[in-house]
């Protein structure tokens, strides 16, 4: 016997930052246990093996000169594993003081477990339901990918993949856990041959979980004990199409896991769940984007019939009528454009009120110059007058309606998506004041650091996500719409040139000054135009 109780693997792209973090939870949870560390490093840009060299002699490393996969890394490091166990860990996680202790402990108390998952939160201390999942049967990749799961989330009959009905607090017996996170016995993983190395990323840990399960091993999903992920550090830091890999690695399960006729059948249901889920995807998309003027338009047109009724009694409406409809609507799309009140600004009551006055200015010098088309000077101060107190009305309540719901997904509707630059003491505040305040229309998404050191940690519940030199890609893959500075963190000059090689994004930039009033510290965010800010250089 070799004595080690756990070999720890991790496979790294890219994510120096959060692997060094990774590796220092690692070490302050082995305890009285003796722990292997394997690193295996696909051929990163980053320094990422120099790293673990000069900070982690006690360390194996793997260095490779291609990236060769999650799949076929993880099994070069089994090959020189020595463990009891191995616990597969993604770098951009890190354990508790716990976990490796309790994990190991609850693998070994019976001999029908073959591996066992902690419970994996986000960042954001959200449950990542990917903690513990069925096997993308058929009808459950079906249920996940059209959108029935979200909608039945408590429903056995189509929740089978995520398993969103059961007790996230309780120990389960699952198909499957995370590759993230997941400790096997090393007896199996010999047995098994590993990975399938034919998966690049993605669905081999599904693919292990089914093999374990067909040798007659139990899998315990173990929420005792927990770990964070940062979740898709790795693709994010390369151009990696991960729904490309999510989707081939769906197929090639069931291709290897499913026979003949049924194995057809299951490929084309699969496919259709994935066309669903792009329909989904662009009907969304739509709607968000025609939502609010067609219920300005709708408005528009309700108070002009309710003024020629009340004007002309009974009114009939002719092809004309209808022409004029349209081109006081357009007015209004025109001027909703211009104030940006379709786009960032949705819920703005001073820009709907603005869109109003100035539509109902177009109306007025219409209905002046073409009299023979245009309603009575009374219905268009009619409708003018009542689309100036509705525009702003409504989207004011529907914003504090939304603002009361405890849902994030509710919020998310009315927020803007910002990071904030700097990890200072300001920063931080920031951070606090922004994830405090319910009627914030601002989300948080992440810190960026100016250096690396704070990279993998999280500030008031908001991970640091990322550094300058990464802040283009960042603002992409995040869907950010707002960039929020500490001044001082970074020099004004520095933001001014940050601010200029973002112009052709659509974006708001804030600045954070601290000002002192009675002795009192306090915050306030002001904003910069970027067109000001453009026509000064």
């Amino acid at each position: 016997m070799s004595g080690v109780d756990i070999t720890v693997v991790i496979v790294n792209y890219n994510v120096r930052p959060f692997l060094d973090h990774c590796l220092q939870s690692v070490f302050r949870a082995m305890k009285n246990l003796q722990v292997q560390v394997i690193v295996v490093d696909n051929a990163s840009a980053d320094d990422s093996a120099e790293m673990v060299r000069t900070r982690y002699p006690q360390v194996t490393l793997i260095e490779n000169i291609e990236n060769v996969g999650f799949a076929k890394a993880n099994n070069q490091a089994f090959k020189l594993a020595d463990g009891e166990a191995v616990l597969i860990l993604n770098p951009d996680s890190f354990v508790q003081e716990d976990t490796l202790e309790l994990m190991l402990a609850r693998l070994n108390k019976t001999d029908d477990v073959g591996a066992i998952g902690p419970k994996i939160l986000l960042p954001d201390g959200r449950f990542e339901p990917r903690s513990m999942r069925g096997f993308p049967t058929p009808w459950a990749a079906f249920s996940y990918l059209s959108g029935l799961s979200t909608l039945f989330p408590k429903s056995s009959f189509f929740s089978r993949y995520l398993l969103t009905y059961l007790d996230r607090d309780r120990e389960q017996d699952v198909d499957a856990l995370s590759g993230s996170c997941m400790m096997v016995k090393r007896q199996l993983l010999d047995e098994l041959g590993g990975f399938d190395g034919d998966y690049f990323m993605y669905g081999e840990d599904l693919d292990l979980c089914y093999r374990i399960k067909r040798k007659g091993y139990r899998i315990i999903y173990h929420p005792d004990t927990l770990i964070v992920h940062f979740k898709g550090e790795s693709t994010r830091r390369s151009d990696i199409d991960h729904r490309f890999h999510f989707r081939e690695a769906m197929r090639l399960f069931v291709a290897k896991n499913m026979r003949g006729n049924v194995s057809k059948i299951a490929a084309g249901i699969i496919g259709l769940g994935f066309w669903f889920q792009r329909i989904e995807v662009k009907i969304i998309a739509i709607l968000a984007f025609v939502a609010m003027p067609v219920v300005d338009i709708a408005l528009l047109n309700v108070y002009i019939f309710l003024g020629r009724w009340i004007r002309f009694s009974a009114p009939d409406y002719d092809s004309t009528i209808w022409l004029v409809n349209g081109i006081y609507s357009l007015f209004y799309i025109i001027g909703g454009l211009y104030f940006g009140i379709y786009r960032t600004k949705k819920f703005s009551g001073r820009l709907s009120l603005y869109t109003a006055m100035t539509a109902a200015f177009g109306a007025a010098a219409f209905t002046y110059f073409f009299q023979q088309w245009a309603f009575s000077r009374f219905v268009v101060l009619w409708f003018s007058a009542l689309m100036m107190l509705s525009m702003p009305a409504w989207r004011i309540l529907l914003r504090d309606i939304i603002r009361r719901k405890p849902s994030k997904k509710a919020r998310s509707i009315i927020q803007r998506r910002a990071l904030i630059i700097g990890t200072n003491d300001l920063g931080r505040r920031i951070g606090k004041q922004l994830g405090d305040d319910p009627a914030s229309d601002t989300e948080p998404v992440g810190f960026i650091d100016l250096g690396e050191d704070c990279i993998g940690k999280i500030i008031e519940g908001i991970p640091v996500i990322g550094n300058v030199r990464e802040l283009d890609r960042i603002i992409e893959t995040e869907n950010v719409h707002e960039l929020i500075f500490s001044t001082e963190d970074i020099p004004y000059e520095n933001i001014i040139e940050l601010i200029q090689s973002l112009q052709n994004r659509r974006l708001n930039f804030k600045i954070a000054p601290t000002q002192k009033r009675h002795g009192q510290e306090e915050l306030s965010l002001l904003h910069l135009q970027l067109s000001s800010v453009s026509k000064q250089q």
